[in-house]
């Protein structure tokens, strides 16, 4: 068992996002459900691929929203929009995945190749596996090296329309396919998806208050 595995075993995905990042459950259902409102919006007219490009840039919008009032801060490092932690250790973005996207039993894969920056991050990632500390302890004071570079995370999502459900985790990659897409993960914290039809249509999830934060697609 990978040594970053073995620190969160006894705890849920939810228990360990709150411990690794003070995040939530919720935080991040807010943003997935931006990326399906996104998501469906497009319509015939709309170009190709403009459902998946809307919910990656309403995703990221979502994401900032609700993380910069707990103290993250948004950056762009070569037109990859993320949101870096308060004590500058991590960074997280919003990246559309395939059907395996929150399935235990399957790796999922970026659903479109991605760009230099990402392939930079997934290389750093890699580098720094065997260093992962075991404890929550040492995990939450963890430093990656000297550089300004963060550990990246990925919350991937997936809209699985015919089903009205968002498959979605949150994911450290750490290779890239010679096919220039991430395909492997460590860890993963898999989230329960997010069904459409238990929600109140009256009353669905909040992305926080509205902060106008222009973003560059493809990165």
């Amino acid at each position: 068992m990978r040594s970053e595995e073995f620190a969160f075993q006894h705890q849920s995905p939810e228990q360990a996002i709150e411990v690794l990042f003070g995040i939530s459950e919720s935080d991040l259902r807010a943003t997935v459900m931006d990326c399906y409102r996104s998501f469906v919006s497009a319509g015939p007219l709309h170009p190709k691929g403009s459902g998946g490009t809307l919910a990656w840039i309403h995703g990221i919008r979502a994401l900032r929203a609700v993380l910069i009032p707990k103290g993250w801060t948004s950056e762009d490092p070569r037109n990859q929009p993320r949101v870096v932690s308060p004590d500058g250790k991590h960074a997280i973005t919003v990246i559309c995945g395939d059907e395996n996207t929150g399935n235990p039993n399957r790796i999922p894969l970026t659903r479109n190749k991605r760009g230099s920056q990402t392939t930079n991050s997934v290389y750093y990632n890699a580098r720094q596996r065997d260093l992962f500390p075991v404890s929550r302890e040492e995990l939450q004071r963890f430093t990656p090296g000297e550089t300004p570079q963060q550990t990246l995370w990925i919350l991937l999502f997936h809209v699985d329309v015919p089903n009205r459900a968002v498959h979605f985790e949150l994911s450290r990659p750490i290779n890239m396919g010679e096919n220039e897409k991430v395909d492997d993960w460590a860890p993963r914290f898999i989230m329960p998806p997010l069904q459409l039809d238990e929600l109140n249509p009256l009353q669905g999830p909040t992305s926080g208050p509205d902060i106008d934060i222009p973003v560059t697609p493809r990165s």
